[in-house]
């Protein structure tokens, strides 16, 4: 374990790793202490780190062409985990909060949207790969996407859950970027989606009844409402925000560790951002903010590494995004820069199911940058090799023309 922690190739990342479950299992804690709560999930969370370090150290020891071959079965599974909690009785998968997302198992609980989060992530590096995608045109390849990402987004809707939901969209957005060989493509998707989301905020304020036709529920458009409007719903759907802002105000520039004025709900998972900013000040936000962006560009530089257009190579972009849309929608969240859509900050925010299902990304970049790592190394053995067969052939001709003259 100390060699693989302290190798060359790894400890780069996982010092970023460290620092991020200290600065998590620390937030915790203090969003229990802040809220008169008895700490308690904050061991909870280190052990949910001791149990995601022990899988990224496993994950080591597959190779990355495994990874691949095995994206297609990874993905059926978390399907049929999905599908499997819809059916289950309440005693198994009980509707929390108005969402049927996690089996509970007494000891533990697992939400399998996390898990098809990433799966879908890595289904979507081994599906752009193919050949017969890469020949395909853009609309083929979009509908071949759309089809695939449609089927745990409406599973994932379906429990309710309407921040997990909404990744998969994102996803198909990023995807959009990514493969499109034509900029007309994209900017036509992109364009459409900001359309949509003009036609959602306007008939929120003057034509609610319209959205419910749509299918949205009274309480996302309380949200939407509230966002444009917080004074109005401050007691109701903009409450939670109201005091998270409330907070975040009296952190300052350099932050405050007393307690909460009011009692925030899930502090430590949905608004841990407001733990940072309260406890640290904006001094504190600002440095984590940028210490995880750093985070993000070194996962970057590792895709630079790889050879353009491969497996790994999608993947870690694939991963970055999978790390940032949710640093970014859980951040404006806890800022009110957007609704509220309940949705956790990676490695950060309390929860196994989340951290496990990151780690695992984490530990395949790891296995990536090593794979990586070992070739150079490889290739400069062999250049340093032929280097002093040249200079030993070199010599040895020298020698043999002196002893001819």
């Amino acid at each position: 374990m100390k060699k693989f922690i302290l190798d060359k190739s790894n400890l780069s990342l996982l010092i970023f790793y460290f620092i991020l479950a200290f600065i998590s299992i620390t937030s915790i804690m203090l969003a229990e202490l802040n809220n008169n709560i008895t700490p308690t999930l904050f061991l909870k969370q280190t052990l949910f780190y001791g149990v995601s370090f022990a899988i990224i150290y496993f994950l080591q020891k597959i190779s990355i062409f495994t990874y691949e071959k095995l994206s297609i079965p990874f993905f059926i599974i978390t399907l049929g985990a999905l599908v499997l909690l819809l059916i289950s009785p309440e005693t198994i998968a009980p509707t929390i909060n108005g969402a049927k997302g996690w089996f509970n198992f007494r000891l533990f609980t697992i939400q399998p949207s996390e898990f098809a989060k990433i799966s879908a992530a890595v289904l979507m590096s081994f599906l752009i790969v193919q050949n017969h995608f890469k020949k395909a045109s853009d609309v083929i390849k979009l509908i071949e996407i759309a089809l695939i990402l449609i089927i745990p987004f409406i599973l994932i809707m379906k429990e309710n859950d309407l921040g997990n939901g909404l990744y998969f969209i994102f996803l198909f957005l990023a995807l959009t970027f990514l493969v499109s060989s034509r900029n007309k493509t994209f900017l036509t998707i992109y364009s459409v989606v900001i359309t949509l989301i003009t036609f959602v905020i306007i008939s929120a304020l003057y034509f609610p009844k319209i959205l419910s036709v749509f299918g949205l529920q009274t309480y996302q458009l309380k949200r939407i409402l509230s966002w444009i409007s917080p004074e109005e719903f401050k007691y109701d759907y903009s409450y939670q925000i109201t005091n998270a802002l409330a907070e975040i105000n009296r952190g300052g520039l350099t932050g405050t560790f007393a307690d909460n004025k009011v009692y925030i709900d899930e502090q430590f998972n949905d608004f841990i951002f407001s733990v940072i900013a309260k406890n640290f000040g904006f001094v504190g936000a600002t440095i984590f903010i940028i210490f995880y962006f750093i985070f993000i560009l070194k996962i970057m530089n590792i895709a630079k590494k790889c050879q353009q257009g491969n497996f790994a190579y999608y993947l870690c972009l694939l991963t970055a995004f999978n790390f940032v849309l949710p640093f970014i929608i859980n951040t404006y969240s806890s800022t009110g820069l957007i609704p509220v859509i309940g949705i956790s900050l990676p490695f950060i925010s309390y929860g196994g199911s989340s951290l496990i299902a990151n780690s695992i990304l984490f530990g395949i970049i790891l296995k990536i940058n090593k794979t990586i790592y070992e070739e150079q190394l490889a290739d400069e053995e062999d250049y340093n090799y032929n280097d002093n067969e040249e200079e030993l052939y070199s010599h040895q001709n020298q020698n043999f023309q002196n002893n001819n003259i």
